[in-house]
C-alpha cells in the first residue's frame, strides 16, 4: 500500500530538519519555516529595529539576512563549548515545544527544561537539585556535587526571565530566539526570529543541536589522536 503523498512529505521534511546543519541553511528555508514573521507592530520592542526589514498589515517583518548570520554564530559558539566538554542546556517550556526541545538535547548529549522553570535552579541548585543528585559512591555522606551548564539555548526567553536572571548571575551565556517583542539585549547571543512558529523554532533547535553534535564529535576524535599519539610514544619509548 503506498501512503499519501502529504505523509511522505511530511516524514521527508522531518528527515531533511534532523540532517540539517549550519552549513544547511538559506534564506528560502528560513523563510518557509515562518521566522520572518514578527508581532503587532503595537508590540514591537524598539531594540530589535536594526533586525526588521519593513511592516506588512500592521506585522512587523523579519530581515532573514540577519537571522542567518546570527543563527550561524549561535551554532558556532554551541558547537565550541561542546568541542571543550562544555554542558548545553536547551529550554523550551511553551506548550507545543516540549518534544523538539528534548530531541534537540538528545541529539547532542545535552540536557532539557520542557516543563516550568524551577526558581532557583541555578542560584539555589544545591537545594533544588541535591536531592536529584546521585551520591557519591567513595563517600556516600559527602555534599552531592552539582554541575551548572556552559551554555543555555533558550527557545521562548519572554516567559523564562527568572531562568535568564540567574543565568545572568552565574554568568552563564545565552542564546535564545528573540522576536520583535523581546529585547534582544537581555540574552548574550540574541536570533532574531519568530518564536511563534513551531516549525521554525525546531528548525532552530535543531541546527544548533547539530553544530553542538558536531563539536562533541571533533572532541571525541581529537581525545583519540592524542592517546594514539601517547600509545605510539610510550611504544617507541619502550623499544629503545
Amino acid at each position: 500500500m503506498i501512503p499519501p503523498k502529504t505523509a511522505i512529505s511530511k516524514r521527508a521534511q522531518r528527515k531533511q530538519a534532523v540532517s540539517l546543519t549550519p552549513h544547511d541553511l538559506t534564506l528560502g528555508k528560513l523563510l518557509a519555516a515562518g521566522l520572518h514573521l514578527g508581532h503587532s507592530t503595537s508590540l514591537w520592542n524598539p531594540a530589535t529595529l536594526p533586525f526588521i526589514f519593513g511592516t506588512r498589515e500592521g506585522i512587523s517583518i523579519i530581515n532573514l539576512e540577519h537571522t542567518l548570520v546570527y543563527l550561524r554564530r549561535a551554532c558556532n559558539v554551541a558547537k565550541e563549548i561542546a568541542y571543550r566538554g562544555g554542558s548545553i542546556l536547551f529550554i523550551g517550556t511553551r506548550p507545543g515545544f516540549q518534544e523538539l526541545t528534548i530531541e534537540a538535547a538528545r541529539n547532542c548529549e545535552g540536557y532539557h527544561v520542557s516543563g516550568k522553570w524551577i526558581p532557583g535552579t541555578l542560584t539555589n541548585a544545591y537545594q533544588v537539585l541535591g536531592r536529584h543528585a546521585p551520591p557519591d559512591p567513595e563517600d556516600p555522606t559527602r555534599r552531592p556535587r552539582i554541575y551548572k551548564p556552559d551554555l543555555i539555548v533558550l527557545l521562548n526567553p519572554l516567559e523564562n526571565k527568572i531562568a535568564i536572571a540567574e543565568a545572568q548571575l552565574n554568568m552563564i551565556p545565552i542564546i535564545a530566539i528573540t522576536d520583535t517583542d523581546y529585547d534582544p539585549r537581555k540574552v548574550t547571543y540574541p536570533i532574531p526570529a519568530n518564536d511563534d512558529s513551531i516549525r521554525g523554532v525546531e528548525l532552530v533547535a535543531k541546527v544548533i543541536s547539530s553544530a553542538a553534535k558536531d563539536g562533541a564529535f571533533r572532541r571525541k576524535h581529537a581525545m583519540r589522536q592524542r592517546e594514539m599519539e601517547r600509545a605510539a610514544r610510550r611504544q617507541q619509548t619502550g623499544m629503545a
